[in-house]
């Protein structure tokens, strides 16, 4: 059966993600869950966004998990990496229903693991499959007996409580600051109150409502994704309010974005940087293929040991616990604190950046100061339309990208995944050509160390030849 779904169960509402495959997807986690555990009743949490859909499709989640026999908590409103710190402190397992940034007509099912981790791609495509055949067969949820055993709740406040008290254990903060905060109308600001004040921090937020169409009082839509094109209004609140820095996290709140006190977006390869260095003793540190070449030359020449792994957090996430390392990211704001949560997690993140802020306000820093004195890089990025198969793209593309850049730099790889990835890097450059299987596009990025026109002509010979394709 072709897949609709895209990751974590991921579709439009009514349409690719119905009441139905929500209940078959927690009948056949659970039975995942049992199969793992050996447990005759193993408990589960569940949470959602949100999302004007996200309370319907738990109902039938829960209800699919429940005809397991497996022990429901329903935590209700939280963020993604709460739901995940719940599971790991006091679950076999559990699910949030979210779309993360995706417009709101969007849903998903996240399914965790015992340990906070997200269920490994494989696992996901066995209970995908499963889900798929019972379909077909036409089952359908709607109109059954509801099924209360063993359902219960547990309150978003108390796990909320406990999640901030851990933070807050972890993190100092041995000078007051301010921060912006743009919660774009997602869940962050269902733990930033209280996670901010008990971090000494002043904070000034906006889009703060928990709008489950993500729409302005104008009625214009607000797009939920944190990234350099979404931030010109927390740049306006911390200009004009004098703040230390600013922050804009995504619809479910596992990711975060940085601007500093000038209101400047500070691009993730940097916030991935500084993150790295800040947390975790232990020298060990995973990033992507991706990830900027002046930020892999200015960790290795620091003494750290890193991993280098596909484009994605699952693939962060497993090689951060398989290596031991204290620290994973994605360029994207993605970022991964092990020793807290194995799952990415935009809070703590930011609480991290706080931590930052807070240092360098005590030596009478800026963040602005402290942003211009790391090596200067130069990043083109683009996305060019393809609309073919994997396939096709290593058969037809690859080859003649190989040829190109092995005429450019001296180290070529190629990581095959689900994706495919083709990248070269010398001393100054890094050329990188990543296949999409979400949107079957191709994402181009050249970076140089010298300038910005050597990033934009290399960008443009990359061009070239896709444009032949």
């Amino acid at each position: 059966m072709k897949r609709t779904l895209m990751y974590n169960f991921r579709g439009v509402y009514g349409r690719e993600l119905t009441h139905s495959i929500a209940f078959l997807v927690g009948k056949y986690a659970a039975r995942n869950i049992r199969a793992r555990t050996q447990k005759p009743k193993p408990k589960v949490y569940v949470g959602n966004d949100h999302r004007f859909s996200s309370n319907s499709l738990k109902h039938y989640l829960i209800q699919g998990y429940i005809s397991e026999q497996m022990i429901v908590r329903d935590v209700g409103l939280v963020p993604t990496s709460v739901l995940s710190y719940a599971v790991k402190k006091a679950a076999d397992g559990g699910c949030e229903v979210t779309a993360s940034h995706n417009p709101p007509e969007y849903n998903g099912l996240k399914l965790f693991e015992a340990d906070g981790s997200v269920v490994k791609p494989d696992v996901e495509d066995r209970i995908l499959e499963e889900v798929n055949r019972e379909v077909q067969s036409s089952f359908n949820a709607d109109g059954a007996s509801i099924l209360t055993t063993d359902y219960g709740i547990t309150s978003s406040i108390t796990v909320i409580s406990d999640y901030v008290h851990d933070v807050v254990n972890r993190i100092s903060t041995p000078v007051p600051i301010t921060v912006g905060i743009d919660c774009r109308f997602g869940t962050s600001f269902t733990i930033l109150p209280m996670l901010l004040k008990s971090l000494k921090c002043t904070y000034y937020p906006i889009h703060h409502e928990q709008n489950p169409y993500f729409l302005k009082e104008s009625g214009e839509y607000l797009n939920p994704e944190p990234k350099e094109s979404n931030v010109q209004e927390i740049s306006a609140l911390v200009r004009y309010a004098s703040l230390d820095f600013g922050l804009i996290f995504d619809g479910d709140s596992d990711r975060s974005v940085v601007v500093d006190d000038l209101g400047r977006y500070v691009p993730d390869d940097l916030v991935l940087l500084f993150l790295a260095t800040e947390y975790g003793a232990n020298p060990k540190k995973v990033i992507t293929i991706d990830t900027s070449l002046m930020v892999e030359q200015h960790l290795r020449q620091q003494g750290y040991e890193l991993t280098v792994t596909p484009v994605g957090d699952p693939f962060v996430a497993r090689a951060v616990l398989e290596q031991g390392a204290s620290f994973g990211g994605v360029p994207n704001g993605h970022y991964i604190f092990p020793d807290f949560l194995p799952y990415s997690d935009g809070l703590f993140a930011a609480s991290v950046m706080v931590q930052i802020a807070s240092k360098l306000k005590g030596r009478g820093m800026k963040l602005s100061e402290f942003v211009e004195q790391v090596p200067k890089t130069f990043i083109r990025k683009v996305k060019l339309p393809f609309g073919r198969s994997r396939d096709e793209f290593v058969s037809d593309v690859v080859p003649r990208l190989e040829r190109l850049v092995r005429t450019l730099c001296r180290h070529v790889d190629r990581l095959e995944t689900d994706d495919c990835v083709v990248m070269c890097k010398d001393e100054k450059i890094k050329l990188l050509v990543r296949y999409n299987r979400w949107d079957t596009n191709f994402n181009v990025q050249a970076e140089s160390l010298e300038s910005a026109e050597q990033a934009e002509g290399l960008l443009n010979q990359l061009r070239g030849v896709l444009a032949q394709i």
